[in-house]
């Protein structure tokens, strides 16, 4: 894939064998999903120049603590946020001032901290049209220019106007695919977003408000899963949308459990048939509740916003899922299954992931490991020892496990020989 030239103006590559200026009338009839494949930053937040690719399905990122695994997260949601400029009502993602990188400047004798300008957000994706996946290649940008500026979207028009292309099918009756875009940060099991005033009809791009911002809110799932329950209690029938959303949270889960909207109780029941015992959302652990609000979120998403794949919607989702710290309060046993499950709960979704845990990075099967630390893509790493991922990939000194049982025998040791030296020199006989 060649370079993405920050210098240069939007680009907008068509590979459908379609006439110039006939691209927007083909994207009307054929958008159905988005991937981003490669990102390049400069003066943001750590970053003076950074550049990476994604992969399709999976791409893990690692480092130390304070190298940016975060900060590229951020980058991406300002990234799949130019495409939200094109839907009315959903929140965009823009480049904050405080997120401009800065740098030491020498002022009349004196060092002070100034921002870099202009920081940049580059990206470059395919974008799948028509019913056997036509390729359409885009590059778009947004740039911060100035501290009393606003983020530019004059190079990110192509992306905005596939969204609005799209929005347009729909608003006049029409159905279209729209990619499922969110992110998910540490913080998503404590801060719920700003609630949306709800006397409006609920609406397919509901997905979109507060897709960039790293949180759940339980709010609105619940609503959703209140009007779920009552239609499926008027048809008198189980709701196949309804079965999809609990499949994929059980299969995410670590062991056979099976997930209840109460009505009754107003509240999520997880009923674990190892402990054949019904738990209460709010009674879960850290660790449960993390899975089942984020992998609930990611489904309920899919299924409102294409309401036209009905039952499909979640296997069929496709888009940009961003997750921080994908471990975040989980057993190693339940870190080693939660990328597989993903994977499998979402077959055609990409996922751009942060971990610290070598259990996690043994599992990647499918996908790609990009070390932060050496700005490059790691080799293969499924099934690798742990000792081996923690010393070679992670870069942590293992102390060898036997070296303080040794040390503690002979201790030992030496204490039974001193007791016994004692015992014989204080026998009367």
């Amino acid at each position: 894939m060649a370079p993405i030239a920050l210098n240069a103006g939007p680009m907008l590559e068509v590979r459908l064998g379609t006439p110039p200026g006939r691209a927007e009338h083909r994207v009307r009839e054929r958008f159905k999903n988005m991937h981003i494949n490669r990102l390049k930053l400069e003066n943001f937040k750590g970053f003076d120049h950074f550049e990476m690719e994604l992969n399709d399905r999976f791409t893990l990122i690692i480092g130390r603590n304070g190298v940016g695994k975060s900060s590229i997260l951020d980058a991406l949601s300002v990234s799949f946020g130019s495409f939200l400029l094109g839907i009315p009502d959903a929140t965009s993602r823009h480049i904050l001032k405080e997120e401009v990188r800065e740098v030491v400047r020498e002022f009349d004798g004196r060092m002070d901290f100034v921002s870099a300008y202009p920081a940049v957000v580059a990206a470059q994706g395919k974008v799948f049209a028509g019913s056997h996946d036509q390729v359409i290649t885009a590059s778009w940008k947004r740039e911060l220019l100035k501290a009393t500026g606003k983020t530019t979207i004059k190079d990110a028009r192509e992306i905005r106007d596939l969204a609005d292309s799209a929005y347009g099918i729909i608003a006049s009756g029409g159905d279209a695919t729209l990619p499922l875009l969110s992110y998910y940060g540490t913080g998503r099991l404590w801060v719920e977003p700003k609630r949306i005033d709800r006397k409006a009809r609920p609406s397919r791009f509901d997905a979109y408000r507060n897709s960039h911002e790293p949180r759940v809110s339980s709010y609105d799932l619940l609503e959703w899963l209140k009007r779920m329950r009552l239609n499926e209690f008027e048809s008198d029938r189980p709701s196949g949308i309804l079965k999809a959303w609990r499949a994929a949270i059980e299969s995410c889960f670590d062991g056979p459990v099976r997930v209840n909207y109460s009505p009754s109780r107003g509240r999520i029941e997880v009923e674990f048939e190892s402990a054949s015992k019904v738990i209460a959302y709010d009674n879960l652990s850290h660790g449960q509740r993390n899975i089942l609000s984020m992998v609930g979120d990611i489904a309920y998403k899919a299924i409102i916003l294409n309401p036209h794949l009905g039952s499909e919607a979640v296997s069929a989702a496709r888009g940009v899922i961003l997750i921080d710290e994908i471990d975040l309060h989980l057993h190693p046993s339940w870190q080693k299954k939660i990328i597989p499950a993903l994977l499998k709960a979402f077959p055609r979704m990409q996922f751009v992931a942060t971990t610290h845990s070598p259990f996690v990075i043994q599992s990647l099967s499918e996908g790609v490991l990009f070390d932060l630390d050496d700005r490059h893509p790691d080799g293969d790493v499924y099934n690798m020892p742990l000792d081996d991922i923690v010393e070679a990939v992670q870069k942590v000194k293992v102390v060898d496990r036997a070296e303080p049982y040794i040390e503690q025998l002979e201790m030992s040791e030496g204490y039974l020989k001193l007791l016994n030296k004692i015992i014989d020199t204080s026998d009367p006989a």
